[in-house]
């Protein structure tokens, strides 16, 4: 009798293991195929509508989703070296902010990418034109960020550039500013006029230039703009005036060089998407929003910081480990 137990149990034993087995297998083959992970992206404001784009294009060519994140480019450098956050990518409206992360041993090389220019947006019967920019902007409300933010700081190499043709306009330019922000500004610097804050459904290029125009409770005369968001800011619609773009004069001309760093904890895809972003692809899109090439030299090395940076730059080209533009 124990010999037909013994013998039932263990044809029950085995029976249980081959269902298992079969049963595991048969999970293994129908188990879903993993999603390929986010590039996560942080760009300037000024770069949401183009590299927007570009990373869905990228996407639509090679299958990796991209999750983007646009805001002034202080803070997405905050977000990095004091908020402790990795995006893979971070591609800043001045090469400034992305040499400073890299710096501080979180990025690679920076590697410029594109370039654009301050220009000047007003209401569309403003008499205000290049002609006569110098003589009237002294004494126009003007808009801008606070210069912790790359345009902010353009803003002033403008107001410098006026003090040197007519000694006193610097003093006079900075009274005349009111700092926008979609944070609240503690420092006022110079301003003489009070801060305000941009409301989050107009936190983007040309919305925040029309709010300073249009919507703000103490509306601005002129705001001082990268180009391709004055080209956004035309385009909000309004039932109200029209806006104007006014193109600086020469002797007041600034081109802002933008940069990008691949943070060091990248993924393949994160570096395969910044190739992507200084490919003829990528600036062929980024050409359709208005910006224009980049040069190609290295960053000035005014500092230590950017003596270390251009060699690094150098060592990396030997290396082959930059991005490299596609031919």
């Amino acid at each position: 009798m124990k010999k037909y137990l013994l013998a039932a149990s263990l044809t029950s034993y085995i029976f249980s293991i081959i269902v298992s087995n079969k049963t595991f297998a048969a999970s293994i083959g129908t188990s879903p195929q993993t999603e390929p992970s986010s590039v996560v992206l942080f760009g300037a404001g000024s770069l949401r509508a183009g590299l927007s784009e570009v990373a869905d294009d990228f996407t639509k060519e090679n299958g990796i989703p991209v999750e983007t994140s646009f805001n002034h480019s202080d803070i997405q450098r905050d977000r990095i070296i004091q908020g402790g956050e990795k995006p893979d990518i971070f591609a800043s409206a001045d090469t400034d902010k992305p040499l400073e992360v890299y710096e501080k041993g979180l990025g690679g090389p920076v590697v410029k990418f594109a370039s654009n220019r301050l220009v000047a947006v007003t209401r569309s019967d403003s008499s205000l034109t290049s002609s006569n920019f110098l003589e009237q902007l002294p004494n126009l409300r003007i808009g801008t960020p606070p210069d912790t933010d790359p345009l902010g700081y353009y803003a002033l190499v403008v107001y410098k550039k006026a003090d040197q043709i007519k000694p006193g306009s610097f003093q006079k330019l900075n009274k005349n500013t009111a700092f926008f922000s979609p944070n609240k500004i503690e420092n006022l610097g110079n301003s003489g006029l009070m801060p305000q804050i941009i409301p989050q459904n107009r936190n983007d290029s040309g919305g925040s230039i029309y709010y300073s125009l249009e919507e703000s409770p103490e509306p601005v005369d002129v705001n001082l703009a990268y180009y391709t968001s004055a080209l956004l800011a035309l385009q909000v619609p309004s039932d109200s005036t029209s806006l104007k773009l006014v193109e600086l004069p020469q002797n007041l001309a600034v081109k802002a060089d933008y940069g990008l760093t691949v943070l060091n904890h990248a993924s393949p895809d994160g570096q395969k998407l910044a190739n992507y972003i200084i490919s003829s692809k990528g600036q062929k899109v980024l050409a359709k929003y208005g910006f224009s090439a980049p040069s190609t030299s290295i960053p000035e090395p005014n500092t230590i910081g950017g003596s270390i940076l251009a060699m690094g730059l150098v060592f990396a080209l030997k290396k082959k480990r930059v991005f490299v533009t596609s031919k």
